[in-house]
């Protein structure tokens, strides 16, 4: 059975008989990050022997699983859904060709029509699902979806193996925080995504309505600024600002360090050959030298594995990461324009408050179009009254009008901003389990690789201990005669 639930959503790792993550990751498709990223709703207090799969919730009976650990921090909350990204297939040739992958899910949900699920998906669906969310849920930090615009479309090597695989791993991480989190796990348009066997079944979904909608959204403006910016959002964003600063800042020491390390392989290689190559000078320990030399291979493709595992694993999570907190920012963004929206229809309600006393006091309408009014109605032998009146009458209806879009505006703002805030803590708690599985398993990483060295330099031990000194050289058997 493809896909194996093994290591898949909750189980962080198996352990091997060092203590370190397991690779089983690996043969069910998941591997460094993906292990990394798949313990998302475990307890962050959980060590690597977590429990997989069979901790999901089993009350199926009930109309919302989660409700029971509701007042749990989210990340504690008992699994409701694992989501498997495994089997990438190329189909088609040419410009019309493109890459799907199996899509298996299993889940307590009693929405969900089976307990499992399995489906094929291509980047596209992925991309669909990513926009109806959005719309749907605009309050919601959405997970960051892998790049499209990369350098392997213009070079035709986006149906490479490190391409699909480092996608791969990218869209495991996306359903895998799609899945854990409180709103988007109980989507509609999420569960679609993972049960519906033809596409057409989903594409176009009718839109779920919600709370924020308003009146006042037809007024929105782009251009305009907020007005009494709220110090709290200010002061999330300066960190998210900052998170992700820090984060570039780690990724291209990483990278750097990583291409060390590469050139050191490289060397580790050519050093082997210089040591063979001395061996064929120095008769007397060329065996030993010779051996020598030709274990250094092993040690170069050990550190190559290392830097190519760690560039998918680690430096991509990282790139992950900081488009994550780029979607952090478009809410703060969305919040900030319901912010305008509220402030730029109370501004304009005040106008025309304004406008109505001048006309009352005055009977004259206000502004330079005004003044062109008046006398145009003079000349047309309009009664001043009359057209004041008038004026009043549709100023009145206006005020009104405006009145309930700025009380409801308003209503829809503080719901937003109490959405955006229930967001950004659930953001940090996964951010912080997040961080926290990547540094366990970046550790067992290099434990790993450092065990292979101690391995490897310990079977050339004995090389070296064979090398002896009590027969005499050819050379010094000849200068003796």
């Amino acid at each position: 059975m493809e896909g194996s639930y093994s290591t898949v959503a909750w189980d962080t790792s198996a352990s091997n008989g060092n203590g370190n993550a397991s690779n089983a990751a690996s043969s069910s498709g998941f591997a460094g990050l993906s292990s990394g990223m798949n313990g998302m709703i475990i307890s962050s207090d959980q060590g690597p022997s977590g429990a997989g799969p069979s901790s999901l919730s089993s009350s199926s009976g009930a109309a919302h699983p989660r409700s029971s650990a509701a007042s749990l921090p989210v990340v504690n909350r008992p699994s409701v859904i694992a989501v498997s990204v495994t089997d990438a297939q190329k189909h088609g040739e040419g410009s019309a060709a493109f890459v799907s992958y199996l899509v298996r899910t299993k889940t307590s949900l009693s929405s969900f029509k089976t307990a499992e699920a399995a489906v094929r998906r291509r980047f596209q669906d992925f991309v669909s699902l990513h926009k109806q969310l959005a719309d749907t849920h605009p309050a919601c930090i959405l997970p960051p979806l892998p790049d499209k615009h990369r350098m392997e479309y213009i070079t035709g090597d986006r149906f490479g193996p490190e391409f699909i695989e480092k996608r791969r791993l990218s869209l495991q991480a996306y359903t895998d925080r799609l899945a854990r989190h409180p709103v988007h796990q109980s989507s509609a348009i999420f569960q679609r995504f993972l049960e519906a066997e033809q596409m057409s079944a989903y594409d176009n979904p009718k839109r779920e309505s919600h709370v924020f909608e308003s009146l006042g959204d037809v007024f929105l403006n782009a251009f305009a600024k907020v007005r009494k910016p709220d110090e709290r959002f200010m002061e999330i964003k300066e960190t998210v600002d900052k998170f992700e600063q820090n984060l570039v800042s780690i990724e291209k020491l990483h990278s750097k360090i990583l291409k060390a390390q590469t050139d050191l392989a490289t060397d580790f290689a050519e050093f082997g050959s210089a040591i063979t190559s001395l061996g064929m000078m120095e008769t007397q320990i060329s065996q030993p030298l010779a051996d020598f030399g030709n274990r250094s291979p092993a040690y170069s493709q050990t550190l190559k594995d290392k830097v190519n595992t760690e560039d998918i694993d680690y430096v991509s999570m990282l790139r992950d990461y900081s488009a994550y907190c780029q979607g952090v920012k478009d809410v703060l963004k969305a919040r900030d324009q319901k912010q305008v929206d509220h402030e730029e229809l109370t501004n304009w309600l005040q106008s025309h408050q304004s406008d109505r006393d001048r006309t009352m006091s005055t009977g004259k309408s206000p502004g330079i179009a005004g003044f062109f009014k008046d006398k145009i109605n003079d000349l047309k032998g309009v009664d001043p009254e009359k057209a004041r009146q008038i004026r009043l009458v549709k100023l009145d209806a206006k005020i009104q009008e405006l009145q309930e879009a700025v009380a409801q505006s308003g209503v829809t703002a503080e719901a937003f901003s109490k959405e955006v805030t229930k967001e950004i803590d659930y953001f940090q708690q996964f951010k912080v389990h997040d961080l926290k599985q990547y540094l366990r398993h970046y550790i067992d990483a290099q434990i790993e690789f450092h065990e292979k060295g101690l391995e490897h330099w310990s079977d050339v031990m004995p090389i070296a201990d064979s090398i002896s000194l009590d027969a005499p050289s050819k050379s010094a058997t000849m200068d003796e005669t």
